[in-house]
């Protein structure tokens, strides 16, 4: 290919990519050709599509924008097609899903990665060198794709996690003074980052529970290890859970703030499963099981006192 052949291909899908922004935001379906620079078309339309769009804007809610840009979330970069080869450096990116949504990304190794509520993700457009590295701030479950000679590793706290094809539960969020990881299929080692005061492979339907203060860790075989996963089907689940760790959960996933009248009432612990119930279902099945009450005092907040 000529150089002349290369700018026009390149001014070609410039062009396609405005059509494509385009038409997302009229709420038009768009059509990507399987041809050689798909690849590359779709991250752009991705990274100019963040550009255009404005999280605080009246114009999208977060679900809508986690539903228009979920199919663009292939990074996988094929500039070399023009250029020859891809000499650039990896470029961190940041994605946060907020309270209340989920959200699923593909990194551009084909690794999945589902995003809980209030959970921030930092990775590479681009894995460049001997390592696939990302880090997590929140709760997130990988299907890695395998690569021998590119380890995966998940940085997380001051812990990281080191797989080469497996699938896991990580919950990490800053406020809990615990990160806890479930291991479903494979392998993965875990280990202190910063002291080696752990380093452990750990076998599937395994819970590592690593304690943020003493930067200890202790792994432990868990018959309910299916359980750290349900998220992704909607679905919560509270074993004997007190309800200050209850209402954390609940204040992630339906993006409210909980005001507690009476603090003695955090001595109530719950046992129950929610299968796609609403936050007033849940509500009210904790107002049985222990002698508490709700009140809402506006659509953001709710009050708890005892009752």
């Amino acid at each position: 290919m000529t150089e002349q052949d290369k700018i026009k291909t390149l001014d070609a899908i410039s062009k396609a990519i405005d059509e494509d922004i385009e038409n997302i935001i009229g709420g038009k379906e768009i059509d990507i050709p399987e041809t050689e620079d798909t690849c590359f078309r779709k991250e752009q339309v991705y990274t100019d599509l963040m550009k255009r769009i404005q999280p605080k804007s009246k114009k999208f809610s977060w679900m809508k924008i986690a539903a228009v840009l979920l199919p663009f979330l292939v990074l996988n970069v094929a500039f070399w097609i023009y250029s020859g080869e891809d000499n650039r450096e990896a470029v961190n990116k940041d994605i946060y899903v907020p309270c209340g949504e989920k959200m699923t990304v593909i990194l551009s190794d084909g690794t999945k990665v589902y995003l809980n509520a209030d959970t921030k993700l930092t990775y590479p457009e681009l894995f460049v060198g001997k390592e696939r590295k990302v880090a997590v701030e929140g709760e997130a479950y990988f299907e890695v794709k395998k690569d021998a000679k590119k380890p995966f590793i998940v940085d997380v706290a001051s812990m990281q996690i080191k797989v080469l094809g497996t699938s896991f539960n990580v919950n990490a969020y800053p406020s809990d003074s615990k990160v806890m990881t479930t291991l479903d299929e494979g392998s993965v080692k875990i280990r202190n980052a910063q002291s080696n005061s752990f380093d452990y492979i750990m076998k599937p339907g395994e819970t590592a529970i690593y304690e943020k203060e003493t930067g200890t860790c202790i792994v432990q075989k868990n018959k309910d290890y299916k359980n750290e996963s349900v998220w992704l089907k909607d679905v919560l689940i509270f074993n004997d859970t007190p309800l200050e760790d209850v209402l954390k959960v609940l204040s992630r996933k339906y993006n409210v703030k909980f005001n507690i009248e009476n603090k003695a009432i955090y001595s109530y612990t719950y046992t129950l499963r929610s299968e796609s119930e609403s936050l007033q279902e849940i509500l009210e099945s904790m107002e049985q099981i222990t002698p508490i009450k709700y009140k809402k005092t506006n659509r953001k907040e709710i009050k708890i006192s005892p009752r």
